[in-house]
């Protein structure tokens, strides 16, 4: 199943209507017959060398490729210009030959250490795929600048509180979801397991949360804006903390460790310049602990709920393609921590687990009879309509809830991470509900995008904005995974349909959206890898940025920054899965 936990579903959702406008051609150039690892490269639209912002003399090393003064496509192996001539971040002199030596020691790379995706699936989640290739990847880092990145790391753990702060507010879950719970029938019947579940007063005592917030630097403002935050179902944990470690090793490995680290102003002027080749690239390619995040966050809640012989319940999609970057986690439970876990979709949960009407306790059965309790229950799916094809699946999700097993999340925290609420806390004075700290209000705020309500009195003057300038706005429903919003000549055929007179779920009516300033990153050009194939595209970036939350009672016992995804596709789409589908998993060369 292609869909949130694989990039082909990922949400790009602002960019630059001068790289929409543009066309997008492929060409393959080099397949070698015979060779052990055969290649096509592709060139598409060559970008421009990130912006040099106040830090310009800081920042010289990236911009070393130059800008390419065409904008027509070229074909590779007709360049005058080497290969990596204008990959971003990337040598002027790198050869056609060392990019085919990097594709190649990337595929091997990919393939011993689990960078991996499936090519093939079934509808139960217990069974593992026996065919799969390397996970779609940059062949090389992307740049971003150090200061955006800095700033998107030091927020996260105010926003996962945030998250679980509203959460345990009622009435402002109640009065914000008012409008959308009648208009949107899937964020209607999560509500209506949160209520038929108690509510607040029926809700776990704890919270579990493995959450992601998604940014897009804003290049007018030099700012990570937010795009949204996750609070179910964040993937790539585990494959994004390969890509990291491919990429140092590919970098290592190509003799391009001088070119990417000892040019860092800082390591120039550290006492310890003398660093191995690892340690240096740690400094412009930062460590990533997503996947070790993952797991240290559900055994965190797994040693809370004290049930030494219970095991933790992945919820999957059926026919999900994106195993490793879950089985990788459940590995890290099992050699780290000495826990196990199982996996099951929505419709073999409702099958096969029950709640014990007295304590609550979870169990499920296994194939040979036995019933395995559960004490954690981490959801890879549920997070979208098409995870409920059939009341089955629902019935599943209302167990669950039930349940005495420590959830990830609730349904309060999912319900926390609608765009209704992400919009509502963007307003004057709402945030400080929630945040006492004034300097933490500020530093939070400052990622926020413009965010628009599409109900009651402010819904006239959304309108407007979005009709008046309709390249500067997105409208986004209340889903997640990308392929919803509307851009465009879409955004003005619906704001024309509103009718300010229109009750909930009539025609005319668009509270189940909100308005959404576009994002403007700044563009790059980068070496695609994906189902062996090597393509360069004109490109855009999203940062995101996980965190580990445990809530014991009223007792926060855990809350931190948990590592970080660079997601990068065309620059040609609007929604992940166009223009062929190169999304791919990516690193910060930090700069």
């Amino acid at each position: 199943m292609l869909s949130k936990n694989y990039l082909g579903g990922c949400e790009f959702t602002h960019w630059s209507r001068r790289h929409v406008l543009r066309h997008c051609r492929l060409r393959p150039i080099d397949a070698r017959a015979g060779a052990s690892m055969s290649i096509a490269v592709v060139s598409i639209l060559p970008g421009a060398s990130p912006r040099l912002g106040p830090n310009a003399v800081a920042r010289r090393r990236v911009s070393r490729g130059g800008r390419q003064s065409s904008a027509a496509p070229i074909v590779l192996r007709a360049m005058a210009a080497p290969a990596g001539a204008h990959v971003s971040g990337a040598p002027a002199d790198l050869s056609d030959d060392a990019v085919r030596s990097m594709r190649d020691e990337a595929v091997s790379w990919a393939a011993q250490h689990g960078l991996l995706v499936g090519l093939e699936s079934d509808e139960s989640g217990r069974a593992m795929c026996a065919s799969f290739t390397h996970a779609p990847m940059s062949l090389l880092p992307t740049p971003f600048p150090r200061d955006v990145f800095e700033l998107a790391l030091r927020v996260s753990p105010s926003f996962a509180a945030l998250s679980d702060a509203v959460s345990r507010d009622d009435e402002f879950l109640r009065t914000t979801l008012a409008g959308v719970v009648k208009t949107d029938d899937f964020t209607r019947r999560i509500w209506d397991i949160y209520e038929r579940c108690g509510g607040q007063e029926g809700r776990h005592p704890m919270e579990l949360g493995i959450l992601r917030s998604d940014y897009m630097l804003d290049e007018p403002s030099g700012l990570p804006l937010q795009v949204e935050v996750n609070t179910v179902s964040t993937s790539f944990m585990a494959l994004s903390t390969k890509v990291g470690e491919m990429h140092r090793h590919t970098i290592s490995h190509a003799g391009l460790v001088r070119h990417y680290a000892d040019e860092d102003e800082d390591l120039e002027k550290d006492e310890d310049a003398n660093l191995d080749d690892e340690a240096k690239l740690q400094r412009v390619l930062p460590l990533n602990r997503a996947l070790e995040c993952a797991a240290d966050t559900l055994a965190a809640g797994w040693r809370a709920m004290n049930d030494d012989d219970a095991k933790i319940l992945f919820v999957v999609q059926p026919n999900e393609r994106n195993v490793f970057d879950q089985r990788i986690i459940a590995q890290r439970l099992w050699t780290k921590h000495g826990i196990a876990s199982i996996r099951a979709t929505l419709r073999e949960i409702d099958a096969n687990a029950a709640v014990d009407q007295t304590t609550k306790r979870l169990t499920y059965g296994a194939s040979d009879g036995r019933r395995d309790a559960i004490s954690v229950v981490y959801y890879r799916a549920g997070y979208a309509p098409t995870d409920y094809p059939g009341e089955e699946e629902w019935r599943a999700r209302e167990l669950l809830e039930k349940s005495s097993a420590v959830k990830s999340p609730s349904a309060a925290m999912h319900l926390a991470g609608c765009k209704k609420i992400q919009q509502a806390l963007a307003q004057p004075g709402v945030l400080e509900r929630f945040v006492d700290d004034v300097g933490e209000c500020a530093e939070m705020r400052k990622v926020f995008a413009g965010l628009y309500a599409m109900d009651g009195e402010e819904a006239m003057e959304a309108v407007k904005l979005g009709l008046e300038n309709p390249g500067a706005y997105v409208l986004k429903p209340q889903r997640e995974g990308g392929g919803n919003n509307l851009y465009g000549d879409e955004l003005v055929a619906a704001l024309k349909t509103y009718d300010p007179a229109a009750s909930p779920g009539e025609p005319g009516d668009l509270s189940a959206y909100i308005l959404m300033q576009r994002i403007f990153p700044p563009s790059h050009s980068t070496l695609c890898l994906r189902g062996g194939e090597l393509v360069r595209l004109e490109t855009l970036s999203e940062l995101g940025v996980y965190g580990g939350y445990l809530r014991v009672g009223d007792a926060v016992v855990m809350n931190e920054v948990g590592g970080h995804l660079l997601r990068t596709k065309a620059a040609t789409s609007d929604e992940g899965g166009v223009a062929a589908g190169y999304a791919v998993l990516d690193s910060p060369l930090l700069y």
